[in-house]
């Protein structure tokens, strides 16, 4: 009798294609944990911690959702191409990120999800930690530089006029 070398996956853990087939199955990472906020001259950054189970793997990544909601949170739609992310929403590998370009008195939920090799083959929803940031401001929009190289700059430009126009407020999640 012949012994396999590739092992089925049993539920809820899987092998991403390019995963030799000797390796051992994974699963989707937790979502991660312990989003707080800080504004930072005209930035808010969201900062979070890994999450507490990475599914055995070592390619973790984040991405953020944003939703823009009224004071019922089930009224939410989403942010669109309003915001800005340095460096992107998407495909972060670093557990941080800046937001720019924000609209006053609106309720931002932001939606962090971990994901892996395999978060996708899953059929389950993508586990995601949330914290919602209410903008309370006069003007209505915060003016950005286009590039990255003056972003530093416009930051820096600004800083005297909008920090302490800018209030930011953490609402709890139910």
């Amino acid at each position: 009798m012949e012994a396999t070398s590739v092992c089925q996956c049993d539920k809820g853990y899987f092998r991403a294609e390019k995963d030799p087939p000797s390796m051992a199955c994974t699963r989707p990472p937790s979502a991660p944990r312990n989003v707080i906020f800080n504004i930072n001259e005209t930035a808010l950054i969201l900062e979070w911690s890994p999450p507490s189970d990475t599914g055995g793997r070592k390619d973790l990544t984040y991405s953020i959702i944003c939703k823009k909601c009224g004071l019922d949170p089930s009224q939410c739609e989403d942010c669109g191409g309003g915001l800005r992310f340095i460096p992107r929403h998407t495909g972060l590998i670093n557990n941080s990120v800046i937001v720019l370009d924000f609209v006053s008195h609106v309720n931002y939920t932001f939606e962090i999800e971990a994901m892996n090799g395999v978060s996708e083959l899953s059929f389950s929803p993508k586990p995601f930690t949330a914290i919602t940031v209410t903008t309370d401001q006069d003007d209505t929009r915060m003016p950005f530089s286009s590039t990255e190289d003056e972003l530093e700059r416009t930051i820096a430009f600004y800083l005297p006029v909008t920090f302490e126009t800018w209030r930011f407020y953490a609402l709890p999640n139910s």
